[in-house]
């Protein structure tokens, strides 16, 4: 008869670590299985992007529902502003230009003097800026529905200026960044270049994640 070969014991106390080990993986993997990212990067869901019905530069009603399962970003610009409102168009149109390659991208610039810039007025600014009007929307309204927009719905800043100056309109010159869920992903400073290159980085990233029209 061959000998014996002799069995090696597990000690209780390996076994617990062994037992452990394992139910700390069964864990992790149910907990990515449950918290994997289901709409773009790992950006602040900031609430829900306002509900808003306005005139386009061409004349139609365009409503927040329009872009439902697209990634847009919008601005506040008037035409007559002589500080921040070129520097912030002249940036929006270069991120359009950039980021053509990318269909799920949209702009949006809400026009923050309605009583000047009716979407006739509109029209011509974008006209005269070079903007591609199949993917970047110049929208009208109200004044009082403008600045609610503004101020309670993207919880930002605009008020009157001096009358005489330059910027007789004070408002915010961030860009921000919507999901195609709706959401607020991010503000950024439409003033300079580096945030501007995030958000171009962001955005396309959101619009990778976004399902696949058919």
């Amino acid at each position: 008869m061959s000998p014996e070969i002799p069995r090696r014991r597990v000690s209780p106390a390996l076994a617990v670590v062994l037992v452990l080990l394992l139910l700390a993986a069964v864990a992790g993997g149910l907990y990515l299985l449950l918290h994997r990212p289901t709409a773009g990067p790992d950006l602040p869901r900031l609430g829900g992007a306002p509900a808003f019905a306005l005139v386009s530069e061409s004349g139609k009603t365009v409503t927040a529902a329009e872009y439902a399962g697209t990634v847009w970003i919008a601005d506040f610009i008037f035409t007559r502003c002589g500080g921040s409102c070129p520097i912030l168009s002249s940036r929006m149109l270069a991120l359009s230009r950039k980021t053509a390659d990318v269909p799920g991208i949209r702009y949006v610039s809400f026009g923050v003097d309605p009583e000047h810039d009716t979407p006739e007025v509109l029209a011509a600014y974008a006209r005269d800026l070079g903007a591609d009007l199949s993917r970047w929307s110049f929208l009208h309204g109200g004044r009082p529905v403008i600045r609610t927009l503004i101020k309670d719905g993207f919880k930002l800043a605009i008020e009157d200026g001096p009358a005489d100056s330059v910027e007789p309109i004070l408002h915010s010159t961030r860009f921000v960044l919507v999901d195609g869920e709706g959401t607020i992903r991010g503000y950024y400073d439409g003033m300079e270049q580096p945030p501007v290159d995030v958000l171009e980085r962001d955005a396309r990233a959101l619009a990778a994640a976004l399902p696949e029209r058919r």
